[in-house]
């Protein structure tokens, strides 16, 4: 088994923060010696964001983290401009490992996007708010997140980062 940290360029980065998806499929070639059972850990220009292991020339997801986590190889990949796929030896992967935050609980959250629609009926509304999201996306449609039951906490999210929603800034 082999130790990878695979950096993603910003537009793939971006991609990965977006959207809950069950693997990464990286531009960058994967190295020859890389083999599926691989453990790779995700970076973005913020750090790492979550760990995976190689399955088929994808990354498979194990775990995510809530915010990416800048580290030694993450400062060095990015400063150098190493993107793609930096292999790691045990002891540097076993390093990177514990200097990521533990694992929090799982809990539920209320997740919410409204916005205003003019149309003739509901019918229209609805086809008008889906087109309007469709085309938005979650780079321009900010939602707001509550721990379940306590919606007063919540905060507007864009791209899965905070996000301020005063409407000067």
């Amino acid at each position: 088994m082999r130790y990878w940290l695979l950096a993603l360029p910003d537009d793939e980065y971006t991609e990965q923060q977006a959207y809950e998806l069950d693997a990464v499929e990286p531009s960058a070639a994967l190295p020859e010696s890389a083999a599926d059972g691989d453990e790779v850990a995700l970076a973005g220009p913020e750090g790492v964001f979550a760990l995976g292991e190689l399955e088929g020339g994808a990354v498979a997801y194990r775990r995510r983290l809530e915010e990416p986590s800048k580290t030694d190889e993450t400062v060095a990949a990015y400063a150098d401009d190493a993107l793609g796929w930096n292999g790691l030896n045990p002891d540097s992967w076993e390093a990177l490992v514990r200097s990521l935050p533990v694992p929090e609980r799982r809990s539920d959250w209320l997740v919410t996007l409204s916005m205003p629609i003019e149309a003739v009926d509901k019918a229209e509304a609805v086809r008008q708010f889906w087109s309007y999201i469709r085309s938005l996306g979650p780079m321009e449609l900010p939602t707001f997140v509550s721990p379940y039951g306590r919606e007063l906490e919540g905060t507007s999210f864009l791209l899965g980062v905070e996000h301020e929603q005063d409407p000067e800034e």
